[in-house]
C-alpha cells in the first residue's frame, strides 16, 4: 500500500521475475570516467568497501557534489568517489548520451575500480543513471539514492533546450568577454540567478582562431541537445515488468520542485518495492541548496540499513 504525500512511503510490488544480465556487454561500449576521491577523516583503511559513488545531474560536474560529499564522508567514515558522467566535466565525449550508455559507463567504473557493494547516489540525470545501473545489475551496489528524480517517462524539458541554445548563441559571439555579459544574456530566459551561476560553470574561456579571447564549452552542446530534444534525459525505457531491484532505496525530493509528484509514487514502488521517500524545503537543486538536510537523512538511511 501506498499513502501519497507521506514522508516515508513503502509499496510491495508483485513482479516476480529474475533478471539476466549480460556482464561482459557494457565492456566494449562504456567510457573510463574522471573522478575525484574524497576519503574520510577517520577511515578504516579498506576505501573500497561500500564507497559512495555520486553522480551529478544534466549540464552539471563532480564539482557540484562536493559540499555533500564531505559532509557524508566524515559522517558515514566511507570514501566518496565523485565522477563526470559521459559529456560532462572532464569525461570524454561521445554519442548517444543515453542512460544505457551512462549506465554502462557506471558499471564498468565500479569493476575497474574494484569497489565492493558501493552506495550509489545521483542527482536528476544521474539519478536515473543510478536506478538504471542496479536494475541493470542487481549486484553492482547495496544501496541507491536519488534525488529528486523518478523511474518514469516525461516530456522533454524545453527549458533545458533553451538553456543549450543560448549557451552556444554566447559561445558564438566573440564580442562577449565577461561572465557578467553571458550572464546578462542567460537572464533573457532565466531569471533565477542560482540556476543561471550553474550554467555559467558550463563556460570556460579559450583563444580562438585569431588568438582573440572567446567563450567555450566543458560540454558538447550538440550531443547534449540532441538528448534533451529526443527524450534522453526526460525519458525512461525500462520496463517493470522485467526490471526490480529489491535493495533499501532511498528518494529525496525538493519541495518546491515537480520531479517526483505524488503521482510517480506507484511507479517507483513497482521498481524498487523497498523504497522510502523523504521531503527536503529545496527545489530541484537540492543537493546545492539543501546539502545538509540530505547529508542527514542519507547518513541515517545508509547506517540504518547497514545495521
Amino acid at each position: 500500500m501506498f499513502k501519497l504525500g507521506a514522508k516515508r512511503v513503502h509499496i510491495n510490488g508483485t513482479f516476480q521475475r529474475n533478471i539476466i544480465f549480460n556482464a561482459v556487454r557494457f565492456q566494449s561500449q562504456a567510457v573510463k570516467l574522471s573522478y575525484d576521491l574524497i576519503t574520510p577523516t577517520n577511515n578504516n583503511g579498506n576505501l573500497k568497501k561500500n564507497p559512495l559513488v555520486i553522480m551529478h545531474g544534466l549540464l552539471g560536474n563532480k564539482m557540484n557534489n562536493r559540499t555533500l560529499a564531505r559532509l557524508l564522508k566524515d559522517q558515514l567514515s566511507k570514501a566518496v568517489y565523485l565522477v563526470d558522467l559521459r559529456n560532462h566535466g572532464a569525461s570524454p565525449h561521445i554519442s548517444p548520451h543515453d542512460y544505457d550508455g551512462m549506465s554502462d559507463d557506471i558499471l564498468k567504473f565500479i569493476k575497474d575500480h574494484e569497489l565492493e557493494e558501493p552506495i550509489l547516489i545521483g542527482h536528476s540525470m544521474g539519478a536515473k543513471v543510478g536506478m538504471e545501473c542496479v536494475l541493470k545489475d542487481k549486484e553492482s551496489a547495496s544501496i541507491l539514492v536519488c534525488l529528486d528524480n523518478a523511474p518514469i517517462f516525461t516530456a522533454p524539458n524545453g527549458k533545458y533546450a533553451q538553456y543549450i541554445t543560448k549557451l552556444q548563441q554566447i559561445c558564438a559571439n566573440a564580442t562577449i568577454q565577461t561572465l557578467k555579459e553571458a550572464d546578462d544574456m542567460l537572464s533573457t530566459i532565466e531569471p533565477n540567478k542560482f540556476i543561471r551561476g550553474f550554467l555559467l560553470t558550463v563556460l570556460k574561456r579559450s583563444k580562438n582562431n585569431e588568438g582573440q579571447w572567446q567563450f567555450t564549452s566543458r560540454v558538447p552542446l550538440n550531443i547534449v541537445k540532441d538528448a534533451v530534444i529526443k527524450g534522453n534525459i526526460s525519458g525512461w525505457t525500462l520496463d517493470a515488468r522485467n526490471y526490480r531491484w529489491c535493495k533499501p532505496t532511498l528518494f529525496i525530493r525538493g519541495t518546491e520542485s515537480i520531479y517526483i509528484a505524488d503521482e510517480y509514487i506507484p511507479a517507483i514502488g513497482l521498481f524498487f518495492p523497498s523504497f522510502e521517500i523523504r521531503d527536503v524545503k529545496a527545489g530541484h537543486y537540492l543537493n546545492a541548496t539543501n546539502p545538509d538536510e540530505c547529508a542527514g537523512l542519507i547518513t541515517e538511511f545508509v547506517k540504518r540499513h547497514e545495521e
